[in-house]
Formats: C-alpha cells, sequence, structure tokens
C-alpha cells in the first residue's frame, strides 16, 4: 500500500483551539497506526469547525488505512469542495478510487494531481499504473518515462516505473526491452522485479 502523507498545518486552517487540539491528537494517532482513533479524533475537530479542510483530508487518509475507502473519497471530496486548488488531495482521491478500480476516476483526479502536487512523481506512477489497468499502454509509458527521464523523481520513483514499463514491454510481446527495465527495476531495490524476471525472462539476458 502507498504511503499518504498527513497534514500538520492545522494552526492556519481554524482559529478554534479544541478543533486544533482534536486535529493534533488525531495526527499522535496517525503516527502510532491507530486509525480508528485517528479518525474519530478528526471527526471531533470537524464537528467543532465544518470549514476545517485539514481534518476532511486527514481523515480520509486514516480511513484510506482502515480499507473505508469510499469514506475516504467522500472526505477527500468534501476538503475539495473547501479548495479545489489541492493538488495533493486530488492525489489522494485518485489513489483511493483505485483501490475501488475506477481506473477512470483514478486518471481524472492524478490529472490534476500532476499539475501542481508535492510530489508529482509518485502521481505520474500511480496515473501510469491506471492506464496499464486501462490497457492505455501508450499513456501508461508515457507517465512512466517522464518519472525515468526525470532528476528529481528519487531512485524508489524510478525504480518503479521501470518495472511497469518492462511489464507493458512484455505484454506487447517485446521481452527483450521488458526485460531489461525489470533488470534496472530490480538493481534499484524494486522487490517485484525479482519475481517478474523468474517468470517472465530469459536467463542469457545481460545486466
Amino acid at each position: 500500500m502507498t504511503v499518504l502523507l498527513i497534514s500538520f498545518a492545522g494552526f492556519s486552517q481554524t482559529l478554534s483551539k479544541n478543533a486544533r487540539d482534536h486535529f493534533n491528537k488525531g495526527n499522535e494517532k496517525v503516527s502510532e497506526k491507530d486509525y480508528t482513533g485517528a479518525a474519530g479524533e478528526f471527526t471531533v475537530a470537524i464537528k467543532l469547525d465544518s470549514t476545517f479542510k485539514q481534518a476532511y483530508e486527514n481523515r480520509g487518509v486514516a480511513k484510506f488505512y482502515l480499507l473505508d475507502y469510499k469514506g475516504a473519497i467522500d472526505d477527500y471530496t468534501k476538503a475539495l469542495r473547501i479548495d479545489p486548488t489541492d493538488y495533493d488531495t486530488y492525489g489522494r482521491r485518485g489513489w483511493a478510487r483505485f483501490y475501488l478500480h475506477d481506473y477512470t476516476g483514478a486518471v481524472s483526479d492524478l490529472d490534476k494531481a500532476v499539475q501542481g502536487g508535492k510530489d508529482k512523481y509518485r502521481y505520474f506512477n500511480f496515473r501510469g499504473e491506471a492506464k496499464f489497468r486501462l490497457k492505455d499502454f501508450d499513456g501508461a509509458i508515457a507517465d512512466f518515462n517522464a518519472v525515468i527521464a526525470s532528476f528529481s523523481g528519487g531512485k524508489g520513483q524510478k525504480s518503479k516505473a521501470y518495472y511497469w514499463r518492462g511489464m507493458i514491454e512484455i505484454s506487447r510481446g517485446r521481452k527483450e526491452a521488458g526485460c531489461l527495465d525489470l533488470k534496472k527495476a530490480e538493481r534499484s531495490g524494486f522487490e517485484k522485479a525479482a519475481e517478474a524476471i523468474e517468470l517472465y525472462c530469459n536467463k542469457s539476458i545481460s545486466n
């Protein structure tokens, strides 16, 4: 499961000290992986201030980890009604939609996330995976290429992009190109790559 970062900037979001206190308690419970308790604290914060956008966002994150994807989407949608320019909340909602197999909805949200999200290369990978499920292989490869070609995508995101690009190439019958990508993903530490190499790749392909 992906990591969905919670927001800590509560002081700028509410004038209610009580709402802020419950918000901070919710964040503490998220750090302790007490997601049920966290959701309860965020709910209290929202009751005290119904415009507390970040409380909706973080309750959505807690619900996501509780596998309540529909509830998470509902909270992200409420947050976006308060601030429709929050690119990272579009990203969170897109990933929740992905887990509900709403790949078209996921792509739509991730289209917005890549415009200005803080971790846009993660969103490119998420969107590429959704496009892969929709059999939009050209679109998926374009997203994975954007991650691979970037200077700031990071090793983890690039290894994931190599893995998925390799899987697409193999599904298209381009085994050599696909296995080369899987080898790159494996060298970068992407755990699923070794299993895919064992299943699909010719042992003679060079490192």
